[in-house]
C-alpha cells in the first residue's frame, strides 16, 4: 500500500469519526451551546444540527434549557438524548433535572393546526429528556391559543405522523390545551415506555384542557411502564389500536380540582376513527384518582357521556381503578370485548352530572353492551350514561 492511498484512508476516516461541521466525534452539535440557557429560538439551530447529521442518527444534547419559539420538524429517522450531566448524573425524568429540555414558549399562531414539534419521518426517537411548556407562557396568550380552534394544538406538545416512533424516559408536561403527545391516524409501530407524562392543562376552565397522550387510530402501538398524572381531559384516550399493547401503566391526581379529569384511559372512536382494538391487551394498569375523586371515569369504553362512538375487539384484563366517581363505564360497545378480572375500589357513589345528580356505579355495562361481552364480570350495574358526563366544573357544586 502505497503512503498516498494509506494518507487517503487514515483522512476519510478521521472525517467519518468528526462528522460534518459543528458535530464532534460524540454526536454533540456545538453550535447548540450559542442558544443553550438563553433566550434565543433554539429551533433553527436543532434543525441545522438534525440536516447535518450525516454519519450517524443520534444527536446529543447536553443538560440545559434550549427554548423554542417558533414550531420544529423532526424530519429524518434520529435518536435525540441527553448526554451525562458534569458528575455522571442521569436525566431525571421526575424532575427534569441533568436533562436536555426542550423548553416550548408562546408561538406565533401563523400555521393553522400545527403543533410545536412535529415528527414527520419514521423512526425517529426521544429518550432521556424533558418537553415542557415554558413558564413564561402568559394567561392571555395561553387562552388566546386554546380557545381559538385553529391555533389550539400550538397549545400543546409533539404530533407524530410517521411509523415507529419511539419515546423512552421522557417528561412531558405543562402544556396549555390540546394534547401533550399526539399520535395521528393509522401510524404504526409507536412505542412509548418508562415516561412521565403530566401536569398538562387546567381542569377547571373550559377547553384548556388537555390529554395526556391521544392515539387517533394506530397499530401495534406499545404504551407500557408509563406515568400519567394530572393531565386535565383524558390521561389516555385511544379512537382504535389493533394488536395494540396497553399495560403496566400508572394513572394517578392530586387533590386539586384544576388538575382533575374527565377520564383516565379511554377506548372508543371518533368521528373518522374505527374504534377497532381487535388483537390488543389492555393489562396491569393501575389508576388511581386520589382522595378527592379527582376523574370521572377511570377506564371508559365507547363516548356516550359525550357523543355517539363505539369500540370493539380485544381485551381488557387485570386492571385496578381506585377512588372514581364511575371505576368502568362500559357505554358503548358495537363488538365483542373481553373484560374480566378487574378490580374496582372506593368508586360509585352520589355525584352531579350533565344529566343531574345521581348514586352511579362503580361498575357500569349499558344495556346494549352486554350482549357483546365475551365474558361477563361477576357483579355490574347496567345503566344508560349517554349525555351523562361526570366531572365537569359546572357540576362539581352538586357533589
Amino acid at each position: 500500500m502505497t503512503k498516498a492511498i494509506m494518507f487517503s484512508i487514515i483522512a476519510t476516516a478521521i472525517g467519518m469519526l468528526s462528522g460534518p461541521s459543528g458535530l464532534s466525534s460524540a454526536n454533540t452539535c456545538q453550535s447548540m451551546d450559542l442558544v443553550k440557557n438563553k433566550e434565543l429560538d433554539a429551533t433553527p439551530v436543532i434543525a441545522e444540527c438534525l440536516a447535518n447529521l450525516k454519519y450517524t442518527n443520534i444527536l446529543n444534547l447536553s443538560p440545559g434549557i434550549y427554548q423554542l419559539l417558533t414550531p420544529l420538524v423532526i424530519n429524518k429517522a434520529v435518536t435525540i438524548e441527553t448526554t451525562l450531566a458534569s458528575g455522571g448524573k442521569n436525566c431525571s425524568k421526575n424532575t427534569g433535572a441533568n436533562c436536555a429540555v426542550l423548553a416550548i414558549g408562546q408561538m406565533p399562531p401563523s400555521t393553522p393546526n400545527i403543533m410545536p414539534i412535529e415528527v414527520t419521518a419514521k423512526n425517529v426517537h426521544l429518550r432521556s429528556m424533558a418537553v415542557i411548556g415554558a413558564g413564561k407562557r402568559n394567561v392571555s396568550w395561553e387562552q388566546r391559543i386554546c380557545l381559538d380552534q385553529h391555533a389550539r394544538p400550538l397549545g400543546g406538545g409533539i404530533r407524530v405522523k410517521a411509523d415507529q416512533f419511539q419515546m423512552t424516559d421522557v417528561l412531558l408536561k405543562n402544556f396549555s390545551c390540546y394534547t401533550a403527545l399526539e399520535i395521528g391516524k393509522d401510524v404504526k409501530g409507536a412505542r412509548l415506555s418508562g415516561n412521565v407524562i403530566g401536569p398538562n392543562g387546567n381542569h377547571m376552565i373550559r377547553n384548556m384542557w388537555s390529554d395526556g397522550v391521544t392515539i387517533h387510530d394506530s397499530i401495534g402501538a406499545v404504551i407500557k411502564n408509563n406515568v400519567f398524572t394530572n393531565n386535565t381531559d383524558v390521561q389516555l384516550i385511544f379512537g382504535g389500536c389493533v394488536s395494540c399493547k396497553i399495560e403496566g401503566n400508572v394513572f394517578n391526581h392530586s387533590n386539586l380540582f384544576s388538575q382533575a379529569s374527565f377520564a383516565e384511559l379511554m377506548l372508543h372512536a371518533w368521528p373518522g376513527t374505527s374504534g377497532n382494538f381487535t388483537g390488543s391487551v389492555i393489562s396491569g394498569n393501575n389508576i388511581d384518582c386520589g382522595t378527592n375523586r379527582s376523574c370521572g371515569y377511570g377506564i371508559m369504553i365507547g363516548g356516550e357521556p359525550w357523543y355517539p362512538s363505539k369500540a370493539f375487539g380485544g381485551t381488557v384484563k387485570g386492571n385496578h381503578v381506585s377512588n372514581a366517581l364511575m371505576a368502568i363505564n362500559i357505554d358503548e360497545l358495537t363488538g365483542p370485548m373481553n373484560i374480566q378480572d378487574n378490580s374496582v375500589a372506593r368508586s360509585g357513589g352520589i355525584a352531579n352530572s350533565d344529566c343531574g345528580i345521581k348514586n352511579w356505579p362503580d361498575f357500569n355495562i349499558s344495556e346494549s353492551s352486554i350482549k357483546f361481552i365475551i365474558k361477563k364480570p361477576k357483579y355490574y350495574s347496567s345503566i344508560n350514561t349517554k349525555k351523562c358526563l361526570l366531572g365537569r366544573i359546572d357540576n362539581k357544586k352538586g357533589d
